[in-house]
């Protein structure tokens, strides 16, 4: 028998409970991790406007510097954008906000509505921290 403070667990048990860990590890982020690492938004709101380009930009470490195939994939939302490069030593990520999401199929993009969005950056070594992006759409205020 294995013993853990407060449990007592048969060492099969033991063993269920070391493969969930470890299948779970790949996913999992501390902060001394070689994952990357999003530590803020500039801007954290933006104002969308049609037709208008709106730049984010995203600090942090550890982005993937790959200039031939960038391994960075940052999510905002529904809209997945794959591909990003960064710049910096793996600091800076850019990236432009479209003023409609993507349906899929063929259904028509469709606006963003106004809201708060999940921001985070996935590259080869796992996913970053999440940061939220204020949107609003025109004519409303971030």
């Amino acid at each position: 028998m294995i013993r853990i403070p407060g449990m007592r667990l048969a060492p099969c048990a033991w063993a269920v409970v070391a493969c969930v860990i470890a299948a779970c590890a790949p996913t999992l982020q501390s902060p001394g991790s070689a994952g990357p690492h999003l530590a803020s938004l500039s801007p954290d709101s933006v104002r969308l406007i049609a037709g208008n380009v709106i730049e984010v930009e995203l600090r942090g470490a550890r982005f993937d510097t790959s200039r031939t195939e960038p391994g960075n994939t940052v999510r905002i939302g529904s809209l997945v954008l794959r591909s990003v490069p960064s710049s910096a030593g793996g600091t800076r990520i850019r990236v432009a906000i479209p003023d409609a999401v993507p349906s899929g199929g063929e259904a028509p993009p469709a606006p963003w509505m106004d809201g708060r969005y999940p921001v985070s950056v996935t590259t080869r070594a796992g996913t970053s921290e999440t940061l939220q992006l204020a949107i609003a759409a025109q004519g409303s205020r971030p």
